[in-house]
């Protein structure tokens, strides 16, 4: 509950100075186009493949049981579908607000880096923030996996956020990281499988 509440407080802090205009140009979708539209097709199709590959592919037994316990996993198996509804998306908002709103605009804006740069340290800082994956599995293969997907991820939504703003990344996210987890707890733990 404690990490819970943690997360809430930290995404109101950080929620509050857009209402101030910080940063706001990038918040909404300036002008869509076709090849926008087709980038973002295909990145999410792709991301969802990897996503199935590393679920059919990457984990072992061992690995398997060891990701019974992450929260959004835990929460399909446990029926506890506050987490899930909450606290996960609340959870992603926080990571997008600090990795996409505030990091790729402080570098772009503030330290005037061009957007493939600042897109790559967004996405190697975004990956490196999910070093926590060792501390609570010490799995060599579920850190790795994590990592590269998350990198993967960073670098398609950074390109989303300046294509279609701040929005699509929380949403994007969101439905990539679900299906994920979803798809393990569908294939490994759901009791009513035939």
């Amino acid at each position: 509950m404690k990490k819970i509440t943690f997360i809430c407080i930290i995404t109101i802090f950080l929620v509050i100075p857009i209402f101030f205009g910080v940063y706001i140009e990038f918040f909404l979708v300036s002008e869509l186009q076709l090849y926008t539209i087709q980038f973002l097709v295909l990145g999410f199709f792709l991301l969802l493949f990897v996503g199935w590959i590393i679920n059919n592919f990457g984990f072992n037994q061992s690995s398997i049981e060891l990701m019974r316990n992450h929260n959004v996993v835990n929460a399909l198996i446990n029926n506890k579908y506050i987490n899930l509804w909450l606290f996960f998306p609340i959870t992603i908002v926080m990571e997008e607000l600090i990795f996409r709103y505030y990091l790729l605009s402080f570098l772009t804006l503030i330290l005037q880096l061009r957007i493939f740069l600042s897109i790559l340290i967004s996405s190697i800082i975004f990956s490196f923030y999910h070093i926590h994956t060792w501390f609570t599995y010490k799995s060599q293969k579920i850190l790795l996996i994590n990592l590269s997907y998350t990198l993967m991820l960073g670098f398609f939504i950074g390109y989303i956020f300046f294509m279609l703003g701040f929005i699509p990344c929380i949403i994007i996210h969101y439905l990539v990281a679900f299906y994920l987890y979803y798809n393990l707890y569908r294939k490994n733990f759901n009791k009513t499988k035939i």
